[in-house]
């Protein structure tokens, strides 16, 4: 929700943008991110969030194949010791995933196979993170979609599935939404309180937790390649 240098963007409406070699969860707090008035992107939860079957349960631990599809496991373990089980899968085109944004700069920067995506619940089933690897056809334009995400350019969100037995949120929830780029590889971490609540700025929890949880899946990327 490219290269050695790791983009990072935080977004509820439009927040700012950082570099890293190796990404850590304070990377925001460079002076010169800039900061915009956040705004609530509203869609119906409910609509168009479908699923494939939960995999076998299996945990990363920072390594992996390198795959999208491997690198969302059934449950991730944070740096950070934390662990986010997973509450829903799914795969889908990357223009069918996009909002009107995110498709403008993909008709210019097309994806190279499906959209990865699957959403987690934090260890107290608090928050919600919808986690999405799109692959562009080389690291300078995995750079520049992810730079959309100024413009709030990125994928529709995803809600818990039906099978997970966690409650959806109410409609319209407001979110945050980060992302990095890692190789041709786009990530997006959105983060939402499972009551739909409002999300509080950059110091909360929501914020800090779609970048523990984004942190670790572009590592693992990273490391993996």
């Amino acid at each position: 929700m490219p290269l050695l240098i790791i983009g990072v963007v935080a977004v509820l409406g439009i927040v700012g943008v950082g570099a890293f070699f190796i990404l850590r969860s304070d990377d925001d707090d460079k002076p010169d991110r800039t900061v915009v008035m956040p705004t609530v992107t509203h869609l119906n939860p409910s609509s168009g969030s479908t699923y494939s079957p939960l995999p076998t349960p299996t945990t990363s631990s920072g390594g992996g194949s390198g795959d999208p599809a491997s690198v969302l496991s059934r449950t991730i373990r944070t740096a950070k010791g934390h662990t986010f089980t997973q509450a829903g899968v799914r795969t889908e085109s990357c223009v069918t995933r996009a909002n009107a944004k995110l498709l403008t700069a993909l008709r210019r920067h097309p994806c190279v196979g499906l959209m990865h995506s699957a959403v987690y619940a934090n260890p107290t089933k608090t928050i919600i993170t919808s986690v999405s690897i799109m692959t562009l056809g080389s690291p300078s334009a995995a750079i520049t979609v992810k730079g959309v995400t100024d413009q709030s350019g990125w994928p529709k969100l995803l809600t818990p599935s039906d099978a997970s037995g966690l409650p959806q949120p109410r409609p319209n929830p407001a979110y945050w939404t980060r992302t990095w780029s890692q190789g041709r590889n786009v990530i997006y971490a959105q983060s939402y309180w499972k009551s739909g609540g409002p999300t509080g700025g950059r110091t909360g929890s929501v914020f800090a937790t779609a970048g523990e949880l984004g942190v670790e899946v572009t590592n693992t990327l990273l490391f993996s390649d």
